[in-house]
């Protein structure tokens, strides 16, 4: 299965790592992550109380996490995200999302079995996403989606660190940020029952502390078409 990249909108996924610079000693390290996600009820016209599901599959991830993608498939799976309804901005068109609540969870494991299917929940998911050993898992303790008018969009949240192998090690203290771009159906690119493509970046940093940069701003950190 193919996924495509959305250059316009990549930038964003690092925008964890971006922010922290400021901060002494902050280390990044990253998940890299690429899957599919589903609302009851539909991503577009989200309603309060309406719950995100997103389920992918894990394409890199640094040795902080002590997982060897060679010899291991590793899944990433969120739950429970509790819509509080959407706002339109009407010069643009955006609409903007916000959720409460929401668990993260990444999982290692030899079988190499992740299956999305069709019309999730289904018989693969979340199974086939939810096995292994569990590597990480998180709260989130903020999660927000902008959709553009285009049908592409970005996501962002934060996450408090509640257990797995990585928090016994150097990741005790780290903080977490999640993020990325989706877009919406287009053709066979999406299986059936599935809102949004993802791909993105779970990010964790070793200092807290961050500073506030603008959009253009992070705009001149990066090449353009990366």
């Amino acid at each position: 299965m193919t996924f495509r990249k959305y250059t316009a909108l990549s930038v964003v996924v690092l925008l964890a790592g971006v922010m922290s610079m400021g901060a002494a000693g902050a280390r990044a390290a990253e998940v890299d992550y690429v899957g599919y996600a589903w609302e009851t009820g539909g991503i577009a016209a989200s309603l309060p109380g309406d719950q995100l599901s997103i389920a992918t599959v894990v394409t890199q991830i640094d040795p902080l996490f002590q997982v060897d993608l060679n010899g291991v498939e590793a899944t990433l799976y969120i739950e429970g995200l509790t819509s509080q309804g959407s706002t339109v901005n009407p010069s643009t068109g955006a609409t903007t999302t916000t959720y409460a609540g929401g668990t993260i969870a990444i999982y290692a494991g030899a079988a190499r079995n992740h299956d999305w299917g069709v019309n999730p929940a289904n018989g693969t998911v979340p199974a086939t996403f939810t096995d292994g050993d569990l590597i990480f898992s998180g709260a989130f303790t903020g999660f927000a989606i902008n959709l553009l008018a285009s049908g592409l969009g970005v996501f962002e949240g934060s996450i408090d660190g509640t257990g797995g192998s990585a928090l016994a090690g150097p990741c005790a203290s780290c903080a977490y940020t999640f993020a990325g771009t989706f877009a919406t159906p287009t053709g066979a690119q999406i299986p059936e029952g599935y809102d949004l493509q993802v791909d993105g970046v779970l990010s964790v940093e070793s200092a807290v502390g961050v500073e506030t940069m603008n959009w253009g701003s992070l705009k001149q950190l990066f090449n353009p078409g990366r």
